[in-house]
């Protein structure tokens, strides 16, 4: 257990990240039973298993004739055509010796016949011979159970399941699966300069963008947001609004009042917590990002400033929220080499929001827009963060830079 102090200390991403997995683990989430055509993005939460072979009956691999074998002794062979086979349909009685059937991709091989042969190597004499004039290299039929065979794991617990699962799972007429429940989210947002949506603009006050972006990241990120509150930098407030969301909430997201100063309101509330995991870490923007667990629930606080509320979701929350569902995040973290020199200079890493293209041999990162942690203009057009490495050099073009691709751009 992380031990709660007065002062912050500070650590760096790896360990922060490090300390939400191993407090992830520790909770759980229910399951439920959904409908597979509403799974999509759901986790499975128990192994799925086939309920019959797949295929149910030998298919043909071709439109062609089937056909036994056992007549293709000499070439060119005559054979009698008794039946046409398209798919979907059945065939009533087993071929025998001299003959063959029309049969389409997919269809029913009969009883019988051990062998399809391609429509383009054979000839029509007339109207029910066949002219067969070289052998066929494979037997070009799927056999029963070729794909899947009864009790096979279909989808194994802890998968997320996406479109290709839902088909397979058709496959098999199954309709309901178990998942886990998603987590549940809690939004309270803080701040005494907060407008409300639709209040006249009046100096020092500004309107609550950062409550609409984390909500919209929580729902993109398969969590339910189940409480979303904007309150005034007031202690009583906070504590009320959070009593509000406890018992209904898996992760409770704060939202401004995390700053070093007068109204430091989250990081007074962490102290009393279970576990504090972290109240600061070395990065810039966003250092004083908070998180702590109490009574099972997870809280992180993030900063009031955009830029660093974003930054702060991705590298933490949304982490959090992907190991809560026993996935891996969906942040691809990788190498990107700078495209400009960056001069600005800091004692902890700075995190910066840019865009990326992938080239052949590499991957290219740059900023766009300002990288000022109020400034919100990039938000939209980021795909990528990158990390500027703490010191007191100048970054030169051609860096290779910690980097991480952006889900969902």
């Amino acid at each position: 257990m992380y031990t709660p102090v007065d002062k912050r200390n500070d650590i760096t991403i790896d360990e922060a990240r490090k300390r939400i997995a191993e407090s992830m683990s520790k909770l759980t989430l229910g399951t439920e039973k959904v409908n597979v055509d509403d799974s999509d993005h759901r986790i499975i939460a128990e192994d799925v298993k086939a309920t019959h072979d797949l295929p149910t009956f030998r298919r043909s691999g071709y439109d062609g004739f089937a056909l036994l074998s056992s007549d293709l002794t000499s070439f060119p062979v005559q054979l009698k055509v008794v039946g046409n086979i398209p798919a979907g349909a059945n065939f009533d009685r087993p071929l025998v010796s001299g003959e063959a059937v029309r049969i389409m991709t997919g269809g029913y091989v009969p009883d019988g016949a051990d062998l399809v042969v391609m429509l383009e190597t054979t000839k029509m004499l007339d109207d029910d011979t066949l002219e067969i004039s070289e052998r066929q290299k494979r037997d070009n039929i799927t056999q029963i159970g070729s794909f899947f065979h009864q009790g096979d794991v279909l989808l194994s617990k802890d998968t997320e399941i996406n479109p290709g699962g839902i088909s397979l799972l058709s496959a098999f007429d199954i309709h309901e699966i178990t998942v886990y429940k998603k987590p549940r989210i809690g939004i309270i947002t803080t701040g005494s300069e907060l407008l409300h949506p639709g209040e006249d603009i009046v100096n020092g006050k500004i309107f609550n963008s950062n409550g609409p972006l984390i909500k919209a990241l929580c729902t993109e990120n398969g969590a339910d947001v189940v409480g979303y509150t904007q309150i005034k930098d007031d202690p009583e407030l906070l504590r009320q609004a959070v009593k509000d969301l406890q018992g209904k909430c898996d992760v409770i997201i704060t939202n401004g009042g995390v700053s070093v100063g007068d109204y430091d309101i989250i990081a007074n509330l962490a102290k009393s917590a279970d576990e504090l995991l972290f109240n600061k870490i070395q990065m810039r923007p966003g250092s004083v990002t908070t998180a702590f667990v109490d009574k099972g629930i997870i809280y992180f606080g993030l900063s009031g400033n955009p830029g660093a509320c974003f930054t702060g979701f991705y590298l933490y929350v949304e982490y959090a929220l992907r190991v809560l569902q026993k996935q891996k995040s969906r942040c691809i973290e990788c190498q990107g080499t700078l495209n400009e020199e960056y001069t600005k200079t800091n004692m902890y890493d700075r995190i910066l929001r840019g865009q990326y293209h992938i080239d052949s041999d590499h991957i290219e990162v740059g900023r766009v827009g300002g990288d000022q942690s109020d400034n919100l203009n990039n938000l939209q057009r980021a795909t990528c963060f990158f990390e500027i490495p703490r010191g007191d050099s100048v970054t030169p073009a051609g860096s290779v830079l910690r980097t991480w691709l952006l889900p969902f751009k």
